[in-house]
């Protein structure tokens, strides 16, 4: 008898549909990762959908400071809104907390730039960051959020996450290329990092460690975008073994929590 009212409660629930929601986080998600930003227009164009359908949930979304709106260009872009909210979950909050002083030594002892990223869903976000003491340097801004798999942060990551997550990242990927970014994956867990020249930006390589929980399963990861100039103190080499040590530290306090 309690398995037939069980059973009758479970079919009786209704299918709840937020249509506005729903039009809400695929705005979202296309913005997050358009670096320039898109008009109503283009945002209408890319999701299928009328202006006018999409026109109140950007204008809802904007008042919440969800996106933001250039002036000059009417182009939206992904505000930090989300970021924040987001950074308030206590274990992120944590890894944060204790990565902020590992990156600023590490950028300090290096003379480099470097940032703790984290994917969440098919995005790379930046958590946190430290900038170089030199006059130049290369960085990249807190709470911007990349196509993970266009990242090394995002490709170490996955490299070492289980096949069925690897298989989420690669799904919008051919053949030929899912091949070359597992190959890429044997590589980066084989040696434990990714030393790879930026597919982004010219003349710059990409030094990344992952963080490991206690199931050794990826946390998040540590880039120092290596950008060589005159009067630097380390080599690259050397400045790649301060990041392998700065990534075992913080994964040693994260299992550990």
């Amino acid at each position: 008898m309690n398995k037939l009212n069980d059973e009758v409660t479970e079919s009786a629930q209704p299918s709840y549909s937020a249509p506005a929601v729903d039009k809400a986080f695929e705005i979202i998600d296309l913005v997050a990762g358009e670096m320039a930003g898109l008009t109503v227009t283009d945002m209408a164009a890319r999701l299928g959908r009328s202006t006018s359908q999409i026109y109140r949930i950007v204008v809802a979304l904007h008042r919440l400071d969800v996106l933001h709106r250039e002036e000059e260009t009417d182009r939206y872009s992904l505000s930090l809104k989300l970021y924040e909210v987001a950074t308030r979950r206590p274990p992120l909050q944590r890894m944060i907390h204790h990565a902020t002083p590992i990156l600023q030594r590490l950028a300090s002892e290096t003379d480099q730039s470097c940032h703790l990223a984290a994917i969440t869903g098919t995005s790379l976000v930046i958590l946190a960051q430290a900038d170089s003491p030199m006059p130049m340097h290369y960085t990249v801004k807190l709470g911007s959020s990349f196509p993970a798999m266009e990242t090394s942060s995002g490709v170490t990551i996955a490299a070492f996450s289980s096949q069925s997550r690897q298989a989420a990242l690669l799904d919008e990927f051919a053949a030929p290329e899912r091949q070359e970014f597992n190959e890429r994956f044997h590589q980066t867990r084989k040696d434990g990092f990714e030393r790879r020249e930026s597919d982004v930006t010219a003349g710059v390589i990409n030094l990344t460690k992952p963080i490991l929980d206690a199931a050794q399963q990826p946390l998040a990861a540590i880039t120092v975008p290596f950008l060589p100039q005159k009067r630097m103190r380390l080599t690259i080499d050397e400045v790649l073994e301060k990041v392998i040590v700065a990534a075992d530290e913080l994964t040693s306090i994260m299992q550990k929590i």
